[in-house]
């Protein structure tokens, strides 16, 4: 599992908060699954969420770090920015659809926060 993508975002106006998604993996089961990390000063999170291939993991994994960004500490506390900007992530939102609901349970793995 390597690293596919990174961030860094900025903790009043410094570079501290990184983020790394790794590459889907197909586990034995067939099931996918996508790893992410995010970093900061307050923030130590280490997760991955799965999906039907390698795309939907990816994509899920995605969404997971956007919410996981909208609800750490440091964004809470005002601090947290990107290029700039607060409150703004530059990734996709995760909407809810209700004609697709995913299947949380299933999918999503998070290992425990340190």
């Amino acid at each position: 599992m390597g690293v596919i993508a990174t961030r860094v975002y900025e903790v009043d106006g410094r570079p501290e908060l990184r983020v790394a998604i790794e590459q889907p993996i197909m586990e034995a089961d067939g099931n996918w699954f996508c790893g992410y990390e995010i970093q900061g000063p307050k923030t130590s999170i280490k997760g991955s969420f799965g999906g039907a291939d390698a795309m939907q993991a990816l994509v899920h994994a995605i969404y997971m770090v956007r919410l996981k960004l909208e609800t750490c500490e440091e964004y809470l506390e005002g601090r947290l920015s990107y290029d700039g900007a607060t409150g703004y992530f530059d990734l996709p939102d995760p909407g809810l659809h209700q004609h697709h609901p995913v299947n949380v349970e299933h999918f999503h793995r998070h290992a425990p926060e340190a």
